[in-house]
């Protein structure tokens, strides 16, 4: 894993080297830049690959095209030994020099051939054309700021900021986006000056221009033909290669284990295919995250494939990882789960270099409880208002803040009853509405968004997905929205903020395009989910796996928040605080206080997220002004 930066246009050394310092942390192993005829590729190493060859950034031997690369292409050794009968020569074992030669043989055109996770930048000297692409799914980052007289890019926000003329000023689009999401969506960033390439988009400077176009996408294609059985025949040896594609290594490699279906699936096929010591990892809580504790289960499975198992108790000072975590992204990250990630990824890589996990699994098999939820609403919309009115009545009362809110959800769900499909869905991913936003936003801030336009991105995945039912909609638009910009960055900024590569291999494209293909009946149903994963592992996995509830990696925020509330309050959310920054109305953020601390309702996250855009001004705006 690595960090990448560029400039073409113009180029200036020193800063060239700035930018690429900024990105020490994802590869802490070597360093390189390289400076031609105005333009300049920068370069950080993780070593994982051909510890000794590999260097970047790496050039073809003719000196035409030039690479600075961050990922892992897991099909490199098929494409060398076709490229080499083609009469390429290498002189590395890398993946690296695959990939150059790969484009001098076939252009852009040999991005569909690429199987892995991969940001890259190509440089060919002879067209004086800068090619920039972000893999399929989006599990590797990447950023880019258009100058008046100059393109530059990097692997993360921070890198671009070196660079003069870049704006810093703060995007409140971004802002406003981030409250809905709670992170913030392609092609934005919460700086004015850059922008986001999206998962599946390359981009092309050339001559001074800049064009931006999707290569890979992956819409519903349903075939109803096959049978449940059928589809289980078809997916079977595909996951299987795609797990043990992403073990070739020449550091240690382990595997994330909470005792879900997903990340035991990973760890039986490589158990199956003679991984037999194996470091497994898991995370914990005290008494007061035992509903979202998963060790017991993780244990009895590590015991069952005789794996090396590591388990850490997380006893979490909220505010402790706070800068860190917000300095790792560059911009405010919402979801707690980036705290449990970076913790997981430090213990981690104290044991191996390499992790895999069980990433992608929900939104391709269909284990979120939304979906189910999406094949009910279809139904309940149809119900007269006042049953609607009946049932919103039913499920007030104080919301628990546990693993599984039945209540919560119960409220989510009929409150998304009256709903269009889009914007049903969109209630489920989202974390605020447009009104509750409208409420709290302060009213300059929201005047300069409404003039600027709002961005609604969630919708506009789910419509695009074309005319397939609500559930398989509703995957497809997981898999370009919550997938990559949750998810995955995540994973991501939490791992290689301590040199620890992530792969995942059930993001891997070819099982993406086939549950593209997986009618929604044979991934969920009323009583079950992911079905047809199931049955591909009964009898591979234990039926304590195989019969368990989805859980998910979280924590008892809610209960965190309540019990150092008036500490949180204080420093991060007093209400002239709030209106010194002046993005927010401070009696609306009291009020979210209020019914927190009555447990009226478990605004544990939204108020979370309220103090990391808090962390995320005071470290790159300074004071208590907004730009």
């Amino acid at each position: 894993m690595c960090g990448i930066t560029g400039i073409v246009g113009r180029v200036d050394a020193d800063v060239l080297q700035q930018m690429t310092d900024t990105l020490r942390h994802r590869g802490p192993d070597a360093q390189g830049t390289h400076v031609g005829d105005r333009w300049g590729l920068g370069h950080r190493r993780l070593s994982i690959i051909d510890l000794d060859g590999g260097v970047q950034p790496m050039a073809t031997e003719d000196g035409r095209y030039f690479v600075s690369y961050n990922g892992e292409i897991y099909n490199f050794a098929d494409l060398r030994t076709e490229l080499a009968e083609a009469g390429f020569v290498f002189q590395t074992r890398s993946d690296t020099e695959v990939l150059l030669a790969a484009y001098a043989q076939w252009g852009d055109a040999m991005l569909d051939r690429l199987n892995g996770m991969f940001a890259f930048a190509i440089w060919d000297d002879q067209e004086r054309r800068l090619l920039l692409a972000r893999d399929r799914v989006g599990i590797k980052p990447l950023y880019y700021a258009e100058l008046a007289d100059a393109l530059a890019f990097g692997s993360e926000p921070k890198a671009l900021l070196p660079l003069p003329g870049v704006s810093r000023e703060l995007d409140l689009v971004a802002v406003d986006a981030y409250l809905d999401l709670l992170y913030v969506p392609p092609p934005l960033s919460m700086f004015a000056g850059v922008r986001q390439l999206a998962p599946g988009c390359k981009l092309v400077w050339q001559d001074g221009e800049t064009t931006v176009s999707r290569w890979w996408d992956a819409r519903p294609a349903i075939n109803e033909r096959w049978s449940a059985e059928q589809w289980a025949e078809a997916v079977a040896p595909v996951l299987e290669d795609a797990i043990a594609m992403r073990t070739i290594a020449d550091v240690p490699v382990g595997a994330f284990l909470s005792g879900g279906l997903d990340s035991s699936t990973i760890v039986a096929v490589l158990a199956e295919r003679g991984h037999t010591q194996l470091d497994t990892f898991c995370v914990g809580y005290g008494e007061e995250g035992r509903t979202y504790d998963e060790r017991s289960v993780a244990r009895k499975v590590a015991e069952h494939f005789g794996t090396r198992h590591h388990e850490l108790e997380l006893d979490i000072d909220l505010l402790s990882g706070l800068e860190a975590m917000v300095r790792s992204f560059d911009e405010p990250f919402g979801s707690f789960t980036a705290l449990l990630s970076s913790a997981l990824s430090r213990f981690t890589r104290g044991f191996v270099t390499v992790s895999l996990a069980g990433d992608g699994g929900d939104e391709l098999f269909g284990g979120y409880p939304r979906y189910r939820g999406m094949m009910l609403s279809e139904w309940t919309a149809r119900l007269p208002e006042a049953v609607l009115r009946a049932a919103e009545v039913a499920v007030q009362g104080r919301e628990s803040s546990v693993a599984r809110s039945y209540r919560r959800w119960a409220r989510l769900f009929i409150s998304g009853a009256r709903l269009a499909p889009g914007e049903r869905y969109a209630s489920w991913v989202a974390y605020s509405r447009p009104e509750e936003r409208d409420q709290l936003l302060a009213n300059d801030t929201l005047a300069r968004i409404e003039a600027a336009g709002r961005r609604d991105p969630v919708p506009e995945h789910f419509l695009r997905a074309g005319g397939s039912n609500v559930v398989e909609r509703s995957s497809y638009a997981d898999l370009h929205g919550f997938l990559p910009e949750n998810v995955l960055r995540c994973s991501d900024r939490m791992s290689m903020a301590h040199g620890l590569e992530l792969r995942v291999p059930l993001c891997d494209h070819r099982l993406v395009e086939l549950a593209m293909q997986i009618p929604s009946r044979h991934r969920i149903g009323l009583l079950a989910t992911k079905r047809i994963l199931r049955r591909i592992m009964k009898g591979r996995l234990p039926d304590y796996v195989l019969r368990r509830k989805k859980l998910g990696f979280n924590a008892p925020l809610g209960v965190w928040v309540q019990q150092d509330l008036e500490r949180l309050v204080t420093e991060w959310l007093h209400p002239d605080r709030i209106a010194a920054r002046g993005l927010l109305r401070p009696e609306v953020v009291q009020r979210l206080v209020s019914e927190h601390r009555a447990g009226q309702r478990d605004h544990g996250l939204r108020l979370w997220s309220l103090i990391v855009l808090e962390q995320w001004c005071r470290q790159y705006l300074g004071d208590d002004r907004v730009a």
